[in-house]
């Protein structure tokens, strides 16, 4: 993985172009999704998530209006999603990533 850790606005994100936000490109950077490694499946939806991060144990917690929550009883780790799948970011994308070693990644959309 290449790239460059920014803090922006209080968060820290890995930007792999370090001269354009990804987020706000007007379409002219490559798209990325998320993909299950295990199964080579591109997640597409939140069912197609929370069906993945079952298998490992997560499950989901309070239910928010806004958010999409899921932890696991073994460590203290949450993931939080926006309710919404248009909503759905390279954020949340790393976030799932890091918080689940070896079984999600990011790759440029095909």
């Amino acid at each position: 993985m290449s790239g460059v850790w920014v803090f922006k606005d209080g968060l820290v994100r890995r930007v792999e172009n370090p001269g354009r936000d990804e987020e706000s490109s007007g379409g002219g950077g490559q798209r990325k999704v998320l993909v299950h490694v295990p199964s080579g499946e591109v997640v597409m939806s939140y069912e197609v998530l929370e069906r993945r991060l079952r298998e490992l144990g997560w499950e989901r917690y309070v239910d928010d209006p806004c958010l999409l929550l899921f932890h696991q009883r073994s460590t203290v780790h949450l993931i939080s999603v926006p309710r919404d799948f248009v909503r759905f970011r390279l954020v949340h994308m790393y976030d799932i990533v890091v918080k689940t070693r070896n079984v999600f990644e990011v790759r440029d959309a095909a």
